[in-house]
């Protein structure tokens, strides 16, 4: 903290005030501490202004000394002028923090006119500051003590520190009471709020349980009652602290409203550093960027050790991976429970003739049970799926209005969803419009409205009119769609996809595998019928026809006459789309040649299809009528009979099924491609060498001769161009076409007489049972270091080859560059010790770029437990985890093995799949 030091004229002693800045800013600032931007009055920190980038001193100079990227400087400025006072402009931290994160909105021209001001501003207070001695002698006389206090407090910020206990407490008791109001107030009439209310507090559900100085995380898909526990949780500590002085008044903090750090956030709700205990919730981590929330989970992470007496309860849809160890579970709730919330809101039971299996899933979770309260209310029908009872909501609220509500409202609903979904600041009102647009969409009930802040009364409404939005065209479905933005748009998507008609419901979903397949594969889960294409009796032609013909989004099938043809056309277009969006990956999942789908075969019979993927021919025509039902394996590929789907998004969830056993046959055989300089493809040759050079032999030989080697596959590739595909078994192991035809175009890359196994041999000459004892640790820690480092190296380009569009999804990818830490131990105790343990941290390298050499710094150590668990105590306080991949990871080395980097390389990979849904039992792939 730097001291601003001015001197009284009448007394010479200085006037000192404790304000963050650089101690060089005193000479120039005075005693004028006000935020630089107009209307702020926050406290003070700097910001560094260039003559136009508006680069940063330090974001703030309280934090400067253990900033890890250190100072950023105009490269046209020389050091001097980067320090100088000249250049300083003191700001708060939150708009320091905003014009850091959009600088182009700030030009250097407006910051300098802010800076004038606040030197006008600074001149006026040094003046006011200087008292003469009679002045002087006025300040000591005798005074009331009430008025000074009366008119300090109307100069004075506002600190949330003056107001009383009693008065903090009161205003958060009203505050938890109006979240509820405003969440059931859409939803419950108001002669049946007050029961809701009461039932609501009283419940008897156990309470969320968060331990002193940790994190946890309520995890639950959109409805589930994830704010209401928190609310629950949040509740307890208000009554704890009513009794208990020693207790702070519990925090409940929106996710959005975290526009700075959350330390910070903390520190000004309770007006400074908390005293004793206290529980802080932070609200929907949904409403903020994927980065964003990862960042408010890491400072949480290291606030509770900072503060160790803080405990912090977050709230987030599933997309956001939390370590198992801070994750719990929204559990859905008994039917009979919903039925009982449902009797309240309703004032009455709900009709027996009513209930079934569809009614019984809706009363499994509080929104949706009080959304199905309000389809009885309305008079609507009930037989509605869980997405169609979400997305209906807004309308069921505006057709209970007794005036109808003008278009130009309708779209500015549309527009306020779009505001909020695509920035994680609040919307103000001013920002958005005039008053009284504002007080139409108040007027709505869907939107609650605090004087400042603009807010749908719940998240349901801003996603289905972010849904409307897209209807609209006021946003596109590439730009919502994409691997950054889906997160907060995937129910504004479900709603827009569940809500369309057929032929728009099937265009959407072109367009939206095309652009993300991954937020299709989720859209899939959360709205389709996964069980409805899974009864015995296949469906008549009639009803395929129709529901092709029905569904068909351009309109082109029903040219074709025959109806195998046209289903397998209908099949393949889900398919396409899909391999369009994965790009690259494509080829490894779908047979391809020169960049396209090979034909395919149908046969069609009593409703069930035979469907056959050619080996190698290509379209024209893309689907053929094959002569029989089980044709033969001459010219076919992976031929399949199933019933044909008939539901909704039955083909879309038949081509997600196919791609993922692809992905995963790809994964388990380790055969997505690199770069054939790549380390993981110089194991993968070496693996595939020593099969076929070692096939025919009685001994099996390490050191390959190359000339003979490329003998054998000359002859391999005789065989695999005469034949539809060939395949060879051996100990463990096959290799098949594919792989002979990628070792033949590797090994024209090879130079020298010999190829070596990728790492050596042991160098201890032993009898021991396990492989690595026989390496030196000399050789252990230099093999360590050399696989953790090549294993990262071919993790990025496995992504950056398969997945280039939505690696920053991936959660290893999203922390590259990363530096590595890592100690290793042998066990004493051999009997059962199979490999070396091994841990690492992965911790930000702010100094590289994610195509660098990975820094890896490993440590041999004795087997003692204690040394372990010290390392990771030391690092679990900063570690930051992202979206699924923890910063601490324990890794069995696998030395003696031919493949180890590309091992672990894949295991990290697998990781980040499963995390994103692509993988769903991946258990079996790890290894």
């Amino acid at each position: 903290m730097g001291a601003v030091t001015k001197r009284s004229v009448a007394s010479g002693k200085p006037i000192e005030h404790r304000v963050p800045t650089p101690g060089t800013v005193r000479q120039l600032y005075g005693t004028a501490f006000a935020c630089a931007k107009p209307g702020c009055s926050a406290e003070l920190y700097t910001l560094n202004v260039d003559t136009g980038q508006h680069v940063l001193n330090s974001r703030v100079a309280h934090i400067h000394a253990r900033s890890e990227g250190g100072p950023r400087w105009d490269p046209a400025m020389s050091e001097a002028d980067n320090r100088g006072v000249g250049n300083l402009l003191l700001l708060c931290l939150s708009h320091a923090w905003e014009i850091d994160q959009v600088p182009d909105e700030y030009p250097a021209e407006m910051l300098r006119s802010w800076k004038q001001d606040q030197l006008a501003a600074s001149e006026r207070a040094h003046r006011s500051w200087q008292i003469s001695d009679e002045e002087a002698r006025e300040v000591v006389a005798p005074f009331d003590l009430d008025a000074v206090i009366e008119k300090i407090s109307a100069v004075v910020p506002f600190n949330p520190r003056m107001r009383s206990r009693i008065e903090t407490w009161q205003l958060a008791i009203r505050r938890g009471h109006a979240m509820r109001v405003s969440r059931l107030t859409p939803l419950v009439p108001m002669e049946r709020r007050p029961a809701v209310l009461a039932w609501m507090v009283a419940s008897q559900e156990p309470l969320v349980e968060v331990p002193v100085g940790q994190v946890r995380v309520l995890v639950g898909r959109l409805g589930a009652g994830k704010s209401e526990h928190a609310l629950r949780w949040w509740g307890q500590a208000l009554q704890v602290a009513a009794n208990d002085p020693d207790t702070e008044i519990p925090l409940f903090l929106p996710a959005r409203h975290i526009t700075a750090s959350l330390e910070l956030a903390i520190a000004n709700e309770l007006g400074g550093d908390p005293s004793g205990r206290c529980q802080v919730v932070i609200d929907d981590l949904d409403s903020v960027p994927l980065q964003e929330a990862a960042r408010l989970l890491a400072e949480a992470r290291q606030l509770v050790h900072t503060w160790p007496e803080v405990s912090v309860l977050a709230t987030a849809r599933p997309g956001i991976p939390v370590p198992d160890e801070e994750k719990i579970l929204i559990q859905p709730w008994p039917a009979q429970r919903g039925a009982e919330l449902a009797r309240l809101a309703l004032g009455d039971d709900i009709p027996r003739q009513l209930w079934n299996t569809e009614t019984a899933d809706l009363l499994t979770s509080p929104l949706t049970a009080l959304g199905l309260a309000a389809r009885l209310h309305a008079g609507r029908d009930v037989e509605v799926s869980r997405a169609q009872l979400l997305a209906e909501l807004a309308t069921m609220v505006i057709d209970a209005k007794s005036h109808e509500f003008a278009d130009d409202t309708w779209q500015d609903l549309a527009r306020l969803a779009v505001r909020i979904l695509g920035q994680s600041q609040p919307v103000t009102w001013a920002s958005f419009g005039s008053l009284p647009r504002v007080r139409r969409l108040t007027a709505t009930g869907l939107v609650v409205g605090d004087h400042t802040e603009l807010t749908f009364a719940l998240p349901v409404f801003e996603q289905y009119f972010g849904s409307e939005a897209l209807r609209m065209g006021l946003v596109d479905l590439e730009t919502i769609a994409a691997a950054s933005s889906f997160p907060r748009w995937r129910y504004a998507l479900a709603f827009a996809v569940s809500t369309a008609i057929e032929q728009s419901q099937e265009r959407l979903f072109v367009g939206l595998a095309t652009v993300n397949p991954a937020a299709a594969f989720w859209v899939l889960d959360e709205i389709a019928d996964a069980g409805a294409d899974r009864t015995h009796d296949g469906p008549s032609d009639e009803a395929i026809a129709a529901l092709i013909s029905r569904r068909d989004p351009t309109g082109e099938l029903t040219v074709e006459p025959d109806l195998a043809i046209r289903a397998g056309q209908w099949l393949r277009g889900a398919e396409q789309a899909l391999l369009t969006g994965l790009g690259p990956l494509a080829e490894s999942l779908a047979r391809h040649r020169d960049g396209r789908l090979v034909q395919w075969g149908t046969w069609l019979q009593n409703g069930y299809l035979t469907l056959a993927r050619s080996r190698d021919q290509l379209p024209p025509p893309d689907v053929v009528k094959l002569p029989e039902m089980f044709p033969s394996l001459g010219r076919w590929h992976r031929v399949e009979g199933f019933r044909f789907p008939t539901s909704d998004f039955g083909r879309w969830l038949r081509a997600q099924a196919a791609l993922q056993e692809q992905l995963q046959n790809a994964i388990r055989r380790r055969t997505l491609p690199v770069p054939r300089t790549s380390w993981l493809a110089r194991e993968r040759l070496y693996l595939l060498a020593e099969f076929v050079y070692n096939f025919s032999a009685t001994r099996r030989r390490r050191t390959i001769d190359l000339a003979e080697l490329r003998d054998t596959v000359t002859e391999w590739m005789e065989r695999v161009n005469q034949s539809v595909w060939a395949t060879w078994q051996g100990t463990g192991r096959s290799v098949d076409s594919d792989d002979i035809r990628w070792l033949a175009a590797q090994l024209v890359m090879e130079d020298g007489d010999r190829l070596l196994p990728p790492w050596p041999e042991g160098d201890q000459s032993t009898t021991g049972r396990w492989s690595w004892q026989t390496y030196s640790p000399e050789l252990t820690l230099t093999l360590a270091t050399d696989i953790v480092r090549q294993a990262l190296i071919g993790y990025r380009q496995l992504v950056e080859t398969s997945f280039p569009a939505f690696g920053d999804a991936l959660g290893l990818y999203s922390m590259l560059p990363v530096r590595v830490e890592g100690l290793l131990r042998r066990p004493v105790n051999t009997e059962n010790a199979y490999t070396i343990d091994m841990i690492v941290s992965l911790d930000p390298d702010r100094d590289a770029q994610r195509s660098d050499v990975p820094s890896v710094d490993l440590r041999l150590v004795p087997d003692e437990g204690h040394v372990f668990w010290t390392f990771i105590q030391e690092r679990r306080s900063t570690a930051r985890t992202t979206f699924g991949q923890s910063p601490l990871q324990n890794v069995d080395l696998p030395l003696g093995h031919t493949c180890s980097a590309t091992s672990l390389a894949y295991r990290w990979l697998v990781y980040d799949l499963a995390g994103v849904g692509w993988l769903k039992d991946h258990h079996g792939l790890l290894d």
